[in-house]
């Protein structure tokens, strides 16, 4: 049985971001389906231990190696943490891993990089964001504000940093770390691109298409009801305040809008944090609109059921968009931004309304007040909810690429559970 050695910042319990999600769903596959014996390295921040200290634990079946990472790495620790470095190649020497996966690995570094490559364990990188090309890790500017660079212009990058001598040093250092890897994996066919146009993936990229928790069996009968008994238009929002998620935008297209007879169910993902985000004065809108608990990979089917659309209009373009896919498999229309890696899964006109990025309050507005109505969504279902991939199949070709690293094929025998 190969040994796989899965290293994110998050996991669970301390879970945070889709990228977590992918990482997490993904492991357990890995280990519990197909055929790998896995050990996770991640990180705590515990000020009651030791910088540095190792916490082990289990997560279901998954044994866990937490690091206790100070709570602000500051300068090039962030990207070459030698503190980190050491622990990890001390977790390696004894685990003796076939193959290495990374995924997140910010504030943790990448300086092992080399050492693993010298003790003959091969390694692979998922990117899931720009972390690896933009020290502000999602191209945002100085301005909050998408930057819209296709191929980087350090010199452009220049008015967003605090030292651009250190930048350039920390994007060279990168991806010069990169070039050790085996195998870099892209949630899409965006987010490759962009990152082969900028010079990283030097002919190892794959794409490894993020897969999302497929509804429960009893969902359609849930979401038949829920929509039953509904009087208004539900529309979703899956963000916070301000300008990056579209949440500036969807306030002020709400405003222009006469009618009130809709709610909009805003997710207070802040409560994970032991915050809110219910500001009245901030979601200042002519109809109703109702906070609602973050939800779980569990508990995603109930959310969804109480919805008719989802509001995306993501003023950033974004690696996938995994909300995006939990909603167009529960038969929820999309109405969204083409933001990069987002819009891959949507068809204008059959599952979803597609906003020209950039295009501004008006255009969601006008898509907002064609979805108004609550008679057009009764017994609405996504033709394409064959596009929308699993976690399992995700995993299944995951498997298949980390095994080919080891000239491996994936035995017959293990087949994907539905």
């Amino acid at each position: 049985m190969p040994r796989l050695l899965a290293i994110n910042l998050y996991y669970a319990p301390e879970s945070f971001g889709g990228a977590t999600i992918v990482a997490e769903q993904t492991i357990a596959r890995l280990q519990n389906i197909l055929g790998w014996e896995t050990l996770v390295i991640t990180t705590t921040r515990d000020h009651a231990l030791p910088d540095y200290f190792f916490k082990r634990y289990r997560y279901g079946d998954m044994n866990v190696i937490a690091i206790n990472l100070p709570s602000e790495p500051k300068g090039a620790d962030v990207y070459r943490n030698h503190e980190m470095t050491s622990r990890v190649l001390q977790i390696a020497r004894i685990f003796r891993p076939d193959v290495v996966h990374c995924h997140s690995v910010q504030n943790m570094g990448c300086a092992f990089f080399a050492d693993l490559k010298s003790m003959g364990i091969r390694l692979a990188v998922t990117l899931h964001d720009c972390w690896w090309l933009c020290e502000r890790q999602f191209m945002i500017n100085s301005d909050n504000l998408y930057c819209n660079q296709w191929r980087i212009d350090e010199a452009q990058c220049r008015h967003c940093t605090s030292d651009y001598s250190e930048m350039t040093v920390r994007n060279a250092y990168l991806k010069r770390q990169l070039e050790h890897a085996d195998l870099l994996l892209f949630p899409s066919e965006f987010h490759l691109r962009l990152h082969e146009v900028n010079g990283v993936v030097g002919g190892r990229g794959k794409i490894n298409k993020n897969g999302v928790m497929q509804p429960l069996p009893d969902y359609r009968a849930k979401r038949q009801a829920a929509s039953a008994a509904r009087t208004k238009t539900a529309f979703g929002f899956v963000g916070g305040p301000g300008a990056i998620k579209g949440a500036d935008q969807i306030i002020a297209a709400l405003q222009q809008i006469d009618s009130t007879d809709y709610v909009l169910k805003v997710v207070d993902a802040a409560g994970n944090l032991g915050s809110s985000w219910n500001d009245g004065r901030y979601w200042n809108v002519p109809g109703q609109v109702q906070f609602v608990p973050p939800y779980r990979q569990s508990t995603m089917d109930d959310f969804f059921a109480s919805i008719d659309v989802l509001l995306f209009p993501s003023q950033w373009k974004e690696s996938f968009g995994l909300t995006v896919r939990e909603a167009l498999a529960r038969d929820v229309w999309v109405i969204a931004t083409r933001a990069g890696g987002v819009a891959e899964d949507l068809i204008e006109g059959e599952n979803a309304d597609i906003i020209p990025f950039g295009a501004g309050s008006q255009a969601l507005s006008s898509c907002i007040e064609r979805a108004l109505g609550q008679d057009r969504w009764c017994g609405y279902k996504n033709a394409h909810t064959d596009r929308i991939r699993s976690f399992d199949e995700q995993a299944l070709e995951l498997s298949s690429y980390l095994r080919a690293l080891l000239d491996e094929p994936t035995p017959s025998a293990l087949s994907v559970r539905s």
